[in-house]
């Protein structure tokens, strides 16, 4: 027995705590190193197979029988205490989980002194029931309950608290009932009746493990991590008290156990799961100290079904007097319906409450708190109730984060709802108390204004929440700088006859907002509903216009300005309304980019303008193809697959095909942009800059970028023919893309004083009314025979006066408009 224990104290060294580099170099070639518990395990299951061969074969004299029975739980009992012990000070991270493993080393000890009483007893040659060592064994639950209850767990309200008594106080009485009518009763009435002490002895066992076992299954899903393991075997050894105190009840009633029993294998098997649980208690780790979270998934039938079996046992049983008068029925009775109806009570307000947070989280904004759409509906309703009734003035404020979509796609969207969140909390600091501020979808909110008598006007309102969102946002990361925004508002005022009619003029406006060009506000206006109602007719015809087939290609000519020669086009894209007519791109294009159309329209551009250039090709006309590419066409991962689809199926050369991006597009994201140009740059394609100069661009990106031209943009060409210093600026352009190898190319020449400009720059390529109109396919055809007789060896100076040839050919149905169009 001295080397099973010297054994024991050895294992206990396995746990983590104290171990020195020699031994943890042994665990880890023993394969132990993930398991610091298996040792303990190990001594435990070898002393349970000594004890078990004991049990079989009886290898003592029969009258040390059960003296050697008893003192087989010595050894047990001294790892359980000690390895509780142990793992207290391994848990000193957490105060209660260092009280749960002081308790359980207590529970351990006091069960040992149970043990060593109960020998004592035998010794002696007594057999009373109870005995002193049932006063040490009945405080093993109360202790061993402390422990569990101790274990961290989801933080408790008091009302939990009070519940999870009233659940334990439930199963002792109903658990009382049933052990001591069904179990004991019957049997202490065949003996002709017992001690009263002897029955409560007897009840209090099995009705101690019940509740146990009850706060274990309250625990088991919700403690720590580092503590899952041991509440598991803790729970496996409950089960094993459970068995062993019916059993020995059963028997003590029948006067028929004594120490040594092969009963006795239950308790012992217990106590060793408690040794083994202690030892899988883990070190305490700092992320082990997150409270866990709420796990409503708990046993909760099992007080329903204490109260199911007592009542059925009080209702069923046979009546014995000599073992239970009637007032114990009674009481118990009593006592366990004003247990059940507190508890009752206490599920009633769980109820309440859970349904006010339901409610609350059906009319808020789960992110930022805030009133979501039907609540902002209901109170604008309200406010207009009384606005009609009062006279008073109403107004909303419909706010849009502009760039919030880029926000989430460029910095994750845990930055986009530390936004969101930023955004509520400063909307909230200027609305008044009276005022509703709310949440709609996405990046929108809403501010109702409500007050007999405004005292800032909805326009000074708007300015001022302007002014606090420019505000920078800090997105609380070490690796991200402050996030500047702006917003756009759409300012509705006046009564309505419903909520909708207020939010949606105010939404009218707010576009109004977007198309001025952001960070500002518009007020609404009755006009404006004849152009939202076009535009949502126009967005819903635009969705079947492509399959309808109404989209046709107008090609714009591009000349080498010194040969004055026309040296590729541009697709330039219109639509053929059923009964508006010819529509221009500036209508339909900003719409198709919002509802995501343009994707399928660009693709569909792409394959038309490189089928056409490849039919140029194979007649012999060496045109180059330029397309435009949208913002929402970049940003899509198929835009590169799809441009070199449309080279495949037309068969044309890629170095025919050069795609514009505008200077704005790309700095919305300039690293993906590099990254997405480059990407195509790959299939042989050229890359250009349009409207170059009217963006924002600096000169170290646009070195970053992989193109090959720069057009300028109109404006600058423009201002040749009257602002002063615009023959100046085209110098720099034209000197910069000379300086960085781009080819330069001129936008908009309509008079020939800018030409002349240009060619004295040495601009190399250009585009104007001055040369020529979007033209059809068969009017380029024409022109491209004009210059082939050009080439063909006709003097220079009988030629026609630059563009003109081409001009004459205007493109049916085409109304004077800019090229690029």
């Amino acid at each position: 027995m001295a080397a099973l224990i010297t054994l024991f104290r050895r294992t206990a060294g396995g746990t983590g705590v104290g171990l020195s580099v020699p031994g943890l170099r042994r665990r880890a070639r023993l394969g132990l190193a993930e398991a610091p518990w298996l040792p303990t395990a190990l001594g435990m299951a070898l002393l349970l197979v000594v004890y078990g061969s004991w049990q079989v074969f009886r290898w003592t004299p029969s009258g040390d029988q059960r003296l050697t029975g008893d003192a087989f739980f010595y050894p047990v009992g001294l790892v359980a205490a000690w390895m509780a012990w142990r793992a207290s000070q391994r848990s000193r991270g957490s105060r209660r989980l260092q009280a749960a493993w002081r308790f359980l080393a207590l529970a351990a000890s006091v069960y040992l002194l149970g043990d060593i009483a109960q020998t004592v007893y035998e010794a002696t040659g007594k057999s009373e029931y109870p005995s002193w060592a049932d006063p040490c064994y009945l405080a093993f639950y109360p202790l061993t309950l402390a422990g569990v209850l101790c274990f961290p767990a989801a933080r408790r309200s008091r009302v939990e608290r009070v519940r999870m008594a009233l659940d334990m106080a439930v199963v002792a009485i109903g658990g009382s009932a049933l052990v001591g009518y069904v179990l004991l009763g019957p049997i202490i009435a065949a003996a002709g009746g017992s001690p009263v002490l002897q029955t409560v002895v007897s009840i209090a066992y099995p009705v101690g493990d019940v509740i146990l076992f009850l706060g274990l299954a309250t625990l088991l899903r919700q403690s720590i991590p580092s503590a899952k393991g041991a509440l598991r075997l803790l729970t496996v050894g409950l089960l094993f008290f459970v068995a062993g105190d019916l059993v020995c009840g059963y028997m003590t009633l029948h006067g028929s156990y004594q120490g040594g029993d092969p009963v006795d294998t239950l308790w012992i098997v217990a106590v060793a799961c408690l040794a083994v649980a202690a030892a899988a208690q883990a070190p305490l780790e700092a992320a082990a100290q997150v409270a866990p979270n709420r796990n409503i998934d708990r046993v909760a039938w099992l007080p329903y079904g204490a109260v199911a079996a007592a009542f059925v046992v009080l209702l069923i049983s046979e009546r014995s007097e000599a073992v239970f008068p009637v007032i114990t029925l009674t009481l118990g009775a009593l006592a366990l319906t004003l247990v059940v109806a507190a508890r009752q009570f206490l599920a009633q307000h769980d109820l309440v409450g859970a349904q006010d947070e339901l409610r609350h989280q059906a009319m808020h904004d789960t992110l930022t708190g805030l009133p979501n759409r039907a609540l902002v509906l209901d109170r604008a309703e309200q406010v207009l109730a009384r606005a009609r009734r009062q006279h008073s003035p109403v107004a909303a404020l419909y706010v849009d984060v502009d760039g919030f979509k880029h926000v989430n796609d460029t910095l994750g969207h845990a930055a986009g709802d530390t936004l969101l969140e930023t955004v509520a909390a400063r909307l909230s600091s200027v609305m008044r108390a009276s005022d509703t501020v709310g949440r709609l979808s996405g990046d929108e909110f809403i501010c109702l204004l409500d007050s007999p008598d405004l005292d800032a006007s909805p326009e000074l309102v708007a300015a001022r929440i302007l002014e606090v969102l420019r505000v920078p946002i800090d997105l609380h990361d070490p690796g991200k700088q402050p996030l500047t925004i702006t917003a756009s508002i759409g300012i509705a005022r006046g009564e309505r006859d419903e909520a909708d009619d207020l939010l949606r003029d105010a939404d009218i406006a707010l576009y109004q907002a977007k198309e001025a060009g952001r960070d500002c506000y518009r007020v609404f206006e009755s006009s404006m509903h004849t152009v939202a109602h076009d535009r949502a007719t126009l967005e819903m015809d635009l969705n079947d216009a492509l399959e309808k087939g109404q989209f046709f290609l107008l090609y714009q000519p591009t000349l080498d300005l010194e040969l004055e020669l026309m040296t590729g086009v541009e697709a330039l894209l219109r639509w053929r309304h059923p009964t508006r007519g010819l529509l221009l791109p500036d209508l339909f294009i900003p719409i198709a980019e919002r509802n995501g159309t343009i994707v399928p329209i660009g693709r569909w551009v792409l394959d038309e303008a490189c089928a056409q250039a490849a039919a140029w090709h194979g007649r012999g006309h060496e045109l180059g193809m330029a397309v435009n590419v949208s913002a929402r066409q970049l940003e899509s991962d198929t835009f590169v697959e799809e441009a070199r689809a449309a080279l495949d199926r037309s068969g044309l050369e890629p170095s025919a095909l050069t795609l514009e991006i505008t200077e704005t597009t790309l700095m919305r994201d300039p690293d993906s942009a590099t990254r997405r140009l480059a990407a195509l740059k790959t299939l042989g394609v050229r890359l250009a800059i349009d409207d170059f100069g009217a963006g924002y661009s600096s000169l170290a990106y646009l070195r970053q970028f992989p193109v090959d031209a720069i057009k300028i943009d109109r404006s600058f060409v423009s201002g040749l023919t009257g602002a002063a210093g615009s023959a100046a600026l085209i110098h720099t352009l034209v000197q910069l893309g000379r300086t960085l190898g781009l080819q330069t190319l001129g936008e908009g020449i309509e008079q020939p004083v800018q030409l002349e400009t240009l060619q004295r720059e040495q601009c190399d390529l250009g585009q104007g009314f001055l040369f020529a109109r979007p033209l059809t396919v068969e009017a380029i055809h024409k022109s491209l025979e004009h210059d082939r007789d050009r080439r063909a060896g006709m003097p220079h100076a009988q030629a026609t006066a630059p563009g003109r040839p081409l001009a004459a050919q205007a493109s049916q149905g085409e109304r004077p408009q800019r090229e690029g169009d």
